[in-house]
């Protein structure tokens, strides 16, 4: 049986190659719509398949709300939470139809999410143009999404990457059509006439559907998000769009490959019997602190799920370095004591034993990582440079701010006085 995952999407960023306005910056702002098909709405029925109704989950299409207007070539955009993020889970979709089940084989097929992304430059429309357009284009998601869940009804295997990625592409012609028809009827007869002559439309730069499944986020735990429109695909300009879909079982699970190395106990084995089991209680105290965090503070530190989803993706290598070098378990098993410490006071600091033993972790991880592992623990190394006298609070809003991947922003840093 599939396990329930925690999803995070995160568009990042909007990179802008060439704002395509002439001698004036462009005015980009963003449409998104996140969608799942997923348990908690669907389940196959004995002689109906597969029924129910997707969760659709809009924000906010109005002018602006990337929150800069003054864009030029070479500058990169932020994604504000607000309209980029989605938090939510991912939960296997049930078979309660014997028959199909012996079929199968399986007891419930794999969730599938996804987000629709248009980009748009702002030229003429008034405000309430564009706040039209938008409802539009979640309409559309969604009927699209309902058409697309509809033409999986009766099938007798879970639909593969590729049969999904063409029932989505549906969902971007019909989101376009259905734009261009809202906006024409909510226009007067003199906006008709205007902006259907001299008046200046705002563009669509693109639009984009990116999905994935629970079987992909579990082989493959950081999924990137990227788009680029540029000559004949692009409205206007040359722009890019990047993010990361983050999937991630519930903190039990990753601990587990992570402290269940056999050779774990051997940096205790010199140790008196009484203080080994006097750190075991210390151990499993910090491991129940750990999750009364993950269900809790963790969901109230957005950006600390990016990091989450690259350092699950590298905890195999990390089990693996433990079992095999003594360093990295005795580095591993303190930190495990100093979460205990932090989590039960946030006030308490983050000490330079801490930081060393940080660096002796992702030293370890960075001596065989390639490509975009490499750049993430090379910026976590910079994360801990930060935390130097830093408070546990402080720690978790400095990593929050700073993304695994990316530009490193300014961010003031309490140090010891």
């Amino acid at each position: 049986m599939r396990a329930t995952q925690n999803l995070e999407v995160l568009l990042q960023e909007v990179h802008c190659h060439d704002e395509g306005d002439g001698w004036g910056n462009a005015e980009p702002y963003i449409w998104t719509v996140f969608f799942k098909v997923d348990g908690d709405n669907f389940a196959v029925l004995a002689g109906s398949g597969l029924i129910g109704s997707p969760t659709i989950v809009s924000s906010n299409g109005s002018h602006g709300n990337l929150g800069n207007t003054d864009v030029d070539a070479g500058n990169v955009v932020p994604v504000p939470e607000a309209v980029g993020t989605w938090t939510t889970k991912l939960k296997p979709i049930p078979i309660n139809d014997a028959g199909l089940r012996a079929l199968l084989g399986e007891d419930d097929l794999p969730a599938i999410a996804g987000v629709v992304v248009a980009l748009m430059e702002e030229d003429g429309w008034p405000d309430h143009l564009a706040n039209t357009g938008y409802t539009a284009f979640v309409d559309a998601v969604h009927l699209a999404v309902v058409k697309v869940v509809a033409s999986f009804q009766h099938a007798l295997a879970a639909p593969t990457p590729q049969q999904i990625k063409e029932q989505i592409d549906v969902v971007k012609a019909s989101a376009a059509t259905s734009v261009k028809a809202a906006v024409k009827n909510a226009m007067s007869g003199w906006q008709l006439i205007w902006y259907g002559t001299f008046g200046d439309n705002d563009d669509t730069i693109g639009t984009e559907a990116f999905t994935t499944t629970s079987d992909q986020l579990v082989a493959t735990p950081a999924i990137t998000i990227n788009r680029r429109w540029s000559g004949d695909e692009s409205g206007d300009g040359d722009w890019e769009i990047d993010g990361l879909f983050l999937g991630f079982p519930d903190v039990d699970c990753n601990l587990e490959s992570i402290f269940s190395f056999s050779a774990g106990n051997k940096a205790q084995d010199n140790k008196a019997q009484g203080n080994k089991a006097q750190q075991g209680e210390s151990q499993a105290k910090s491991f129940d602190a750990m999750r009364v965090f993950r269900e809790d503070g963790f969901r109230g530190n957005p950006g600390l799920g990016a990091w989450w989803g690259e350092f699950a993706a590298a905890s195999p290598a990390l089990a693996m370095l433990a079992e095999e070098r003594p360093e990295v378990q005795d580095a591993l098993y303190g930190l495990l004591d100093d979460v205990g410490i932090w989590l039960e006071d946030g006030t308490a600091e983050i000490g330079r034993q801490s930081q060393k033993r940080l660096n002796t972790v992702f030293d370890a991880l960075a001596e065989n990582a390639q490509g975009r592992t490499k750049r993430v623990i090379r910026q976590a190394k910079r994360v801990v440079e930060r935390l130097d006298g830093a408070t546990f609070a402080d720690a978790l809003r400095i990593t929050a701010e700073m993304k695994p991947v990316g530009r490193t922003p300014r961010i003031a840093t309490t140090a010891k006085s």
